[in-house]
């Protein structure tokens, strides 16, 4: 399956707790599992996930995905993609190793949510630990649900406990490629803080602490 495949020299890493990493201008052992448990063994701030890879096969482009798991040395589980939507991300990652894209446009393209388009039982299987702040604060497509649902029923100059709101959360269905969502966090007034850091990073409105236990929507 590896064989008369032409390595690139960039690897992306997408863990569980710790997001995307880029490792550019990587030079190995031209053996995609040898470069893959290399680089692991390196990487300290890894906990599990999968490596992405760009590899040509004569005039085919496609991706090398290698899964890794926290206490296992190596990759565990390894998919090669030729078909369809690896030859997009195949082509956006060599845009960016070209210095064609910025950083910020290969992350936008290649994030966890368009990849589970690749036919990759690896892919499907990944869950963020927690999600990933970044796309909490400015993606979550639940926050200005619950912000409307909030307003319309707690708004205006009402005070309101603010472990009303906190169970209100509660209804919110997470999304299924994260395990905690930090909308239904463990701890109520958590939940509150979390929800209110997404409302002012989108200027869309705020939860306002009026004495320790009470709170106001504007």
């Amino acid at each position: 399956m590896l064989e008369n495949l032409q390595l690139t020299d960039i690897m992306i890493m997408y863990d569980r707790d710790f997001g995307i990493s880029i490792f550019q201008n990587f030079r190995g052992y031209d053996s995609l599992l040898d470069d893959a448990e290399w680089l692991l063994e390196r990487t300290h701030c890894k906990s599990r996930g999968f490596l992405i890879r760009v590899v040509m096969k004569g005039k085919k482009r496609g991706l090398w995905i290698g899964e890794y798991l926290y206490g296992k040395k190596g990759i565990v589980r390894q998919e090669l993609i030729f078909q369809g939507y690896a030859e997009n991300i195949s082509r956006v990652i060599l845009e960016y190793a070209g210095g064609r894209i910025s950083e910020e446009n290969l992350l936008r393209r290649i994030r966890i949510e368009n990849l589970r388009e690749l036919d990759s039982k690896v892919i499907r299987d990944f869950k963020y630990y927690y999600c990933p702040s970044n796309r909490f604060l400015h993606e979550c497509p639940h926050v200005n649900d619950v912000y409307s649902r909030l307003v319309k029923k707690y708004g205006g100059e009402k005070w309101v406990p603010y472990s009303l709101l906190a169970l209100e959360m509660e209804k919110i269905e997470p999304c299924k490629d994260v395990i905690i969502c930090p909308l239904v966090a463990s701890n109520m007034f958590e939940r509150v803080l979390n929800l209110n850091r997404a409302l002012k990073t989108r200027r869309i409105g705020e939860i306002r602490f009026v004495t320790p236990d009470f709170v106001k929507i504007i």
